[in-house]
């Protein structure tokens, strides 16, 4: 009898560990969240209805009605986000079909100069395109004013059409990458059929091709509109010369002294809805319209020979490429070594290393540069434990909760960094936590938005790991704790630092959250950036940029690299 009984009484044992580790889990998940996206956005929503008295009221909202400036911010803010939207499917949509189903030569290499906008701020871009395009100085309006004998410079990137064409060539990858996948996973054999009856290549791709890309053409549209309708950097740099305000400059300025939170957060209610709405409709077009066509592993796709149209098809890629990365950077990098700007470029008016001296000889440089990567690193760190934690709740329990998981940890998607860095103010600034300027008022906020892209990465690759090793890990007496250090976390470990070292990339150069939540104390790499541009301080910014880039695409690399092993071991 004590033969059987001792089992029995280690299996329970077992068995009441696990369910006692998972409770302790899911409620730190559930704190973490609430901490992080919850109650700031849930404070957001309580402000807006939070009259002078202190009770609730519906009359805040009159003001989207009554201040002109926010209607015009609004018109504006749609503006953009329709002509980017536009513009990024024109070039998005031929760049896919011509890399992914056509004989054009460097296929290849134009997808990965796509891939480079990861590590490309399209802020740091628009500087760029000051410095190009800028209607005083800017060095393509000079050369063109000298070239052909004019007064006046032929383009002013400080233009609702010059924020349109910066973000279009920086968001563009945002349609080109969906449909790409899609035009590469669909089964040939429909195609075949088609062209079987008679249809000529062009019907083909008009009736049988384009509809099965669909879907993916309009989810990704949808992100450039929620994208360019929401962001910051660049419409900051390039409408601030005309007074071009759209929702989130509005946003920036109602929260500067004295703040107006209770408007700014009237203002962010309805930004949020219409956001997470077409969110929503995104998700359902991909997540409900998988593509029943297609199933298993493709057939071999037909080439089309672009024949005479190669040179044409080569032009169009190229020159996306030098417009959205060559010039740009280009003249960044020219800037950083130029004694003046309003000196012509040569020999007399170029420096080596002095700009870039000047840059790391300012305390706020140096200060900035490691309260960056300390919050880059920390808020990866972070959000590599919570993604952790909500990818084993979903992997390894059994929940209905379970459901929930992905959603939320998706959630910051649908929060701008302007919104999102408006509730952790309200929620972290003041009493009781103090945290206003603080580096760790900053943590959380780029902790939030690091969350979706982590549990994209670690939900996958915990996926892909079967449970058998770790429950023989602890069915020999194991501690969860000790089965998850010594063989999930390293079983993980590419999908950990892909996540990682591209997370570094996004937070290190992170402006929007950023200039909503430090007071000046703490500066960051973006917002001395931001703060060069504003004054004029072109070889600084260009020096600073050329460092930013020179770390963030050397880590995009890195990160590129262990994801392809990680593809070639699977």
């Amino acid at each position: 009898m004590a033969v059987t009984a001792a089992p029995r009484r280690s299996g329970t044992a077992r068995s009441d560990r696990r369910p006692s580790a998972e409770r302790l889990l899911r409620v730190a998940w559930v704190l973490a969240v609430l901490a992080l996206i919850g109650y700031p956005i849930a404070l957001v929503f309580g402000q807006s209805f939070l009259g002078e008295d202190g009770g609730v009221t519906l009359g805040n909202y009159a003001v989207l009605g009554t201040e002109p400036l926010l209607l015009e911010a609004t018109l504006n803010s749609l503006w953009i986000a329709v002509g980017t939207s536009v513009a990024g499917l024109l070039l998005g949509m031929p760049i896919a079909w011509l890399v992914v189903r056509t004989d054009m030569p460097l296929r290849g290499f134009f997808r990965a100069s796509a891939l480079l906008t990861f590590a490309a701020p399209s802020f740091i871009a628009a500087l760029g395109w000051i410095l190009l395009l800028g209607p005083n100085s800017g060095v393509l309006n000079q050369f063109l004013m000298a070239v052909f004998g004019l007064q006046e410079a032929p383009f002013d990137i400080f233009t609702p059409w010059g924020i349109i064409f910066v973000l279009a060539l920086f968001l563009y990858p945002l349609v080109f990458l969906p449909v790409a996948a899609s035009l590469e996973g669909i089964d040939p054999a429909m195609e075949h059929a088609a062209s079987g009856l008679g249809a000529s290549r062009l019907r083909v791709l008009c009736t049988v091709t384009f509809p099965l890309v669909l879907p993916s053409m309009i989810a990704g549209t949808i992100l450039v509109f929620v994208t360019s309708f929401v962001i910051f950097g660049p419409v900051a740099l390039l409408g601030a010369p005309a007074q071009f305000q759209t929702i989130p400059t509005v946003l920036l300025t109602l929260m500067n002294f004295p703040p107006r939170i209770e408007v700014a957060a009237v203002v962010a209610v309805p930004v949020l809805a219409l956001v997470a709405a077409l969110l929503l409709v995104q998700r359902k077009l991909v997540g409900t319209r998988r593509f029943t066509v297609i199933g298993g592993k493709p057939g071999r796709q037909d080439v089309v020979r672009l024949g005479a149209y190669t040179p044409l098809a080569l032009a169009l890629c190229s020159l996306v490429l030098v417009l959205s990365i060559i010039l740009p950077f280009g003249i960044l990098l020219a800037t950083s070594m130029r004694r003046a700007i309003g000196l012509p470029l040569g020999p007399d008016n170029f420096v080596l290393t002095q700009n870039y001296a000047e840059v790391f000889a300012q305390p706020r440089v140096s200060a900035a540069m490691g309260n960056s990567f300390a919050l880059a690193v920390g808020g990866t760190a972070v959000a590599l434990v919570v993604a952790l934690v909500a990818s084993w709740l979903v992997h390894r329990s059994r929940a209905r909760s379970n459901a929930l998981v992905g959603p939320v940890m998706a959630a910051p998607l649908a929060f701008p960094g302007a919104i999102l860095g408006i509730g952790i103010i309200i929620a972290y600034a003041g009493v009781p936590f103090g945290l206003g300027g603080t580096l760790l008022i900053l943590l959380i906020g780029y902790v939030g938005n690091a969350l979706p892209l982590t549990y994209a990465y670690v939900h996958a690759g915990l996926g892909q790991i079967g449970s058998d090793v770790e429950e023989a890990s602890r069915s020999l007496g194991a501690p969860w704790l000790r089965t998850t250090t010594r063989i999930t976390v390293p079983l993980l470990r590419p999908s950990l630092l892909a996540a990682g070292l591209l997370n570094f990339v996004l937070l290190f150069r992170e402006l929007e959250l950023s200039v909503f939540l430090y007071t000046g104390a703490n500066p960051t790499i973006a917002t001395v950036l931001y703060g060069f541009a504003n004054e004029s301080r072109y070889q600084l910014a260009g020096a600073l940029s050329v460092v930013v880039l020179t770390i963030n695409i050397g880590v995009t690399m890195l990160a590129v690299r262990l994801l392809g092993r990680r593809l070639s071991t699977e």
